[in-house]
């Protein structure tokens, strides 16, 4: 099982950058720097990923206590080799939830994240109701040590400090809920409005249709966007999906047009790759393959 969460993890951050096309976002056919960094900062994880997987198991196994793990201090492990090893860009968005559903995979020893994405849950909500102030603490303090003081900034200015976590008891689940408002990666932790089981069971069935993993994250991209995407654009992805364009020499050449008028209207999706990242590697678990 160690193997396998490994390899999902790192095939769908390099699935989710790498597809093409995907307008207004990383992939292939514009490559940037964000690319390299976005599967670096996994490759950097690797250590504390396998970790994780460790830790999930001798949960399930009974040899330590949930809270014994100390999933802060993993996480800011995590997040600080990857500022060193990337030469300082860090996505949390990325690192983050791989980690954790790393974590509740292996503990909630599943065959399939489709069929039983339930038990998933109940793994995830055991360590995001976390809300021992240390932990959390050793997280944020993680974003500012790696620069994402965006991030860190974020949380403050909606009320997460110190002082309210201390005294309300603040928990992982709320920290990355508020985070998920602007990074959409995160939504992937959110247990009250739990949607990544419907992208992941979307995902496999475009990998049906399309006989593709590549054409399946498209697809999915597609559909995430569409709604926040401008009007003009919106018909045209619409009627890629409706047609199933999105395997054709029509179908390239309209997503073409649509990423190239979004960077030129400075109109940016990229923040969508680590939602997709692990949407790709619950799906890979299951059987999705390159």
């Amino acid at each position: 099982m160690e193997i396998l969460i490994l390899k999902s993890m790192i095939e769908g951050v390099h699935l989710a950058v790498y597809s093409s096309i995907k307008p207004g976002s990383i992939h292939r056919l514009r490559l940037d720097r964000d690319a390299q960094f976005l599967v670096s900062n996994t490759i950097s994880a690797v250590d504390y990923i396998i970790e994780a997987i460790e830790y999930g198991e001798r949960v399930r196994h009974g040899d330590i206590a949930l809270t014994g793990v100390g999933i802060g201090r993993l996480l800011a492990k995590a997040l600080r080799e990857s500022y060193r090893w990337n030469g300082g860009v860090v996505y949390p968005s990325t690192i983050i939830p791989q980690i954790l559903y790393s974590i509740a995979l292996s503990h909630s020893n599943i065959d399939s994240y489709v069929r039983e994405s339930g038990k998933v849950k109940e793994s995830l909500n055991l360590i995001l109701g976390i809300n021992k102030w240390s932990e959390i603490r050793q997280v944020l303090d993680a974003l500012k040590s790696v620069h994402r003081n965006d991030m860190y900034e974020h949380l403050t200015t909606t009320g997460i400090t110190p002082i309210s976590g201390i005294e309300g008891g603040v928990s992982f689940a709320e920290i990355f809920r508020v985070l998920g408002s602007k990074w959409p990666a995160f939504t992937s932790l959110d247990l009250i409005d739990y949607r990544i089981p419907e992208y992941v069971k979307k995902l496999l069935e475009y990998y049906k249709i399309y006989g593709s993993a590549e054409n399946a994250i498209v697809a999915l991209y597609l559909e995430l966007i569409k709604d926040r995407s401008p009007e003009w654009a919106r018909k045209t992805i619409e009627d890629i999906l409706a047609n199933r364009l999105i395997a054709t020499r029509e179908g390239a050449k309209k997503l073409f047009e649509i990423d190239t008028r979004m960077r030129k209207e400075n109109i940016s999706f990229k923040e969508y790759v680590g939602l997709l990242a692990i949407a790709a590697a619950l799906a890979i678990y299951d059987g999705m393959r390159p």
